[in-house]
């Protein structure tokens, strides 16, 4: 296989979905839910916008909106994204969503697909890999920095070292632990 049609699927246990589950999708989950809030923010103070003559006291109204958003966002999005978790770890005791994890290789990118979204990274934000005898952990540098881990035990031995040697001669060189 040339390095252009480099692929591989590996389907994710349940020790590896909740590592994923807490690092990315706690953090997917607060920025949509950020995203969700801000859209309803600007919504509101827009119409209110329109429907209100006076100027000042529409500009009182929307700092005081704005204010009440700062509030809630500091104080209730943990709280909401640990219970989207929560409601994530139940779904996971149904076979019908772990399958559907997938962390995906290809040439330009690493994708990990799950039911609760999708992201991708290309192969320049990894900043290190790092083999071990049982894991390989891939360190990945963006806004956030994130580590996915990969239990050799549990998958296919061949297509493991298919996915070593396509990093170690297209990506980086692998520190070995």
């Amino acid at each position: 296989m040339t390095a252009a049609n480099f692929s591989l699927e590996f389907q994710l246990k349940t020790c590896e979905i909740r590592k994923l589950n807490k690092m990315y999708f706690k953090h997917l989950f607060k920025e949509r839910i950020v995203v969700s809030l801000l859209l309803i923010l600007m919504f509101v103070i827009s119409i209110d916008f329109m429907l209100e003559n006076d100027f000042l006291q529409w500009l009182i109204k929307s700092l005081i909106l704005i204010v009440l958003f700062v509030l809630i966002h500091f104080s209730c999005m943990d709280m909401i994204a640990l219970l989207v978790l929560k409601l994530t770890k139940k779904m996971l005791g149904s076979a019908k969503f772990q399958n559907k994890y997938k962390l995906q290789f290809t040439y330009s990118d690493i994708c990990i697909t799950s039911p609760l979204g999708e992201l991708n990274h290309k192969w320049t934000k990894i900043e290190k890999v790092i083999s071990t005898k049982n894991f390989l952990f891939l360190y990945i540098k963006e806004r956030n920095t994130y580590i996915i881990s990969i239990s050799k035990k549990n998958y296919n031995h061949l297509q493991m070292e298919e996915l070593l040697s396509f990093v170690e001669k297209n990506i980086m060189s692998i520190t070995k632990v």
